[in-house]
């Protein structure tokens, strides 16, 4: 999935301090998005395995991050 894509339909459809939602957040490309872009972001999948990728991609970016496993 493309972060450009992810970049624009976030800037499109949602203003800075929403919050945007994934309910199949795979690798965590939205959710790194959102955070980008001054937006709030909640990532969900079953993967544990997904979930860790999420995690370590989105290690760089300065926000406050919750696991719930």
């Amino acid at each position: 999935f493309p972060e450009k894509l992810a970049n624009r339909v976030i800037n499109l459809l949602s203003y800075e301090s929403d919050t945007v939602l994934d309910p199949f957040c795979g690798s965590g490309t939205t959710c790194k998005s959102a955070l980008k872009n001054n937006r709030n972001a909640i990532g969900i999948d079953i993967s544990n395995k997904y979930c860790e990728i999420t995690m370590s991609s989105m290690a760089n970016i300065n926000s406050y991050l919750e696991i719930g496993i």
